[in-house]
């Protein structure tokens, strides 16, 4: 069964008579449509269980009428206002119809509010993308393709690397590598820390230039057909410093710790405090100041969320990113990110695990 058939088992399930789709990534998983402009409402998706539209403007007539098929009609209007009357048509018997809670616009709700003044409108959280969060084998491919060229690209840059550049110098070599390795270009905006900027989880890459003796963070991820990677190395300049090797065997471990033990139906909580032990009994927890990772597919943030208080469990055919990291103010930080599937009711890891560099 398709995606489009598991979610209209789905809404019948949630006893819903139909469901606009408005998040263009969301259509995307869902029919396979994509191309319009994330900020305007140029197609959308109403969905019954027993039959589904895509309405589209002219504009995209081309693309959209390839997907035309027996689950799905193809609606093409010459106007956008006309969009909302097809939406008025589509569910003119609806009693309850669903919408994307994180998605719709306030002034939208009341649009949609006149234009089905017979039906209810009902806040939904979550319905496609807890859909997203279990990959099919194809999705998995992908993801694991995307991430195989992030690692092939890192093992090219370290060779590349040179005191006296800048991060953003570093950062455009590296995104010109993951094109010619053959993806669609960048998942995310690359992240290139050196020294003390290494102990900024989120730090935009600047100009400072590389020095020696001090850590140099990577976090990054190509996009091939559509889904993103996301991979972070650190290395270190120079000959390491005790301190640093002692920081980076305790992420490491932490690290091995976790994927080691993550299994199907396990909390991701759990997953998390896999972890954050190993820091524990060296009194580091302190330092691992942000969760264990996240899912990953057509978005690089996705469910699950593997935080310290998270109620969701790990699931067979996930993937996420299992991320620990140890961050000092004015020194820097150590961060080891790699993807993993569940796959036998076990974590695997796409791609090659980390090793210690120096450079």
């Amino acid at each position: 069964m398709n995606q489009l058939g598991k979610f209209s088992k789905l809404i019948k399930s949630k006893k819903l008579d139909g469901f606009i789709v408005t998040n263009p990534i969301n259509i995307y998983y869902l029919t396979g449509f994509r191309g319009v402009s994330p900020t305007e409402r140029e197609a959308i998706l109403v969905v019954k269980p027993s039959k589904a539209a895509l309405i589209t403007a002219r504009l995209y007539q081309n693309e959209a009428s390839k997907l035309k098929s027996d689950s799905l009609s193809v609606n093409i209007v010459e106007e956008r206002n006309q969009i909302h009357q097809s939406i008025k048509k589509f569910f003119s018997d609806s009693k309850n119809v669903g919408f994307e809670a994180d998605d719709l616009k306030f002034t939208e709700y009341r649009q949609f509010s006149k234009l089905l003044k017979n039906s209810r409108l009902i806040s939904i959280k979550n319905l496609i993308e807890d859909l997203r969060a279990v990959k099919t084998q194809k999705e998995i491919n992908n993801i694991e393709k995307a991430q195989k060229i992030s690692q092939k690209a890192f093992n090219q840059i370290i060779k590349l690397i040179k005191p006296g550049q800048t991060e953003a110098e570093i950062a455009e070599k590296l995104a010109s590598i993951i094109k010619n390795l053959g993806a669609q270009g960048l998942a995310f905006e690359s992240i290139i820390a050196s020294g003390p900027n290494s102990a900024l989880p989120h730090y935009v890459t600047g100009r400072r230039k590389i020095k020696k003796n001090e850590a140099l963070l990577f976090d990054f991820g190509a996009k091939y057909k559509n889904y993103s990677a996301d991979l972070t190395r650190t290395v270190f300049i120079g000959k390491a410093s005790a301190k640093y090797r002692n920081i980076y065997t305790h992420v490491h471990l932490a690290q091995k710790k976790a994927i080691e033990n993550i299994t199907h139906d396990l909390k991701a909580s759990r997953a998390f405090h896999l972890a954050n032990n190993v820091f524990k009994e060296q009194n580091l927890h302190q330092n691992f100041i942000h969760s264990l990772g996240h899912g990953i597919g057509l978005q690089v943030h996705e469910k699950p969320h593997l935080g310290k208080s998270s109620k969701e469990k790990l699931k067979e055919s996930m993937v996420f990113s299992i991320e620990p990291g140890l961050y000092f103010a004015g020194w820097g930080g150590v961060r080891i990110e790699d993807l993993v599937v569940i796959k036998g009711g076990k974590a695997n890891v796409l791609g090659r695990h980390a090793e210690f560099i120096e450079i």
